[in-house]
């Protein structure tokens, strides 16, 4: 499973650092700042091993499909290799055909589960959505209830310095397992 990241997200980076330092010279006093680590967040947090796994057993299940359609392909391959010397014309062209046709259902097949949009880029939108959406929300609490101005996302490469203070990745681990534990409720 991957997290997905945005490719315009440096420009946006930049145009949001950029008003930060305008909205800083103007009220620095008022400005509250604090990050996360989700890759670390997605590393330690036992949520997402348990959604990898399941994500593991999908994929593993289409990968046995597509073993079975390539051994398909191959025993066609293997038959008419063998067999073309003593067949007619005719009956070449349908094994020909029948091989062809094999050959472009599983490259349907491996294009409409690993392709762009695929059914594992679905799968693993599926189990990471829920996760990232419970990560969101506990940033927002933290973030309206402590005043922060921007919580930034340090594994995304935009931040080269934070001091430890302003790292809130502990905070939503522990919201995470708490949230696991019943300690405190799901909004």
């Amino acid at each position: 499973m991957t997290r997905q990241r945005s490719g315009g997200g440096l420009v946006w980076m930049t145009a949001l650092l950029l008003s930060v330092v305008w909205a800083g010279l103007a009220g620095a006093a008022d400005l509250k700042i604090g990050f996360i680590d989700s890759e670390r967040i997605f590393a330690e947090y036992a949520g997402t091993k348990v959604a990898q796994e399941s994500f593991n057993r999908e994929v593993a299940d289409l990968s046995k499909d597509a073993k079975e359609k390539k051994a398909e392909i191959d025993e066609q391959q293997r038959k008419l290799d063998t067999q073309s010397p003593m067949l007619s014309e005719a009956k070449r062209d349908e094994q020909n055909q029948i091989l062809q046709r094999k050959i472009a259902e599983y490259d349907a097949f491996v294009q409409a589960n690993w392709g762009p949009g695929g059914n594992v880029s679905k799968l693993n939108e599926q189990y990471l959505k829920p996760i990232v959406d419970r990560i969101h929300r506990i940033l927002a609490t933290i973030g309206a209830d402590e005043s922060y101005s921007i919580i930034l996302d340090a594994a995304e490469g935009h931040i080269v310095y934070g001091d430890k203070a302003l790292d809130l990745t502990d905070r939503v681990l522990s919201g995470l397992q708490q949230e696991d534990s019943g300690t405190v409720p799901k909004k």
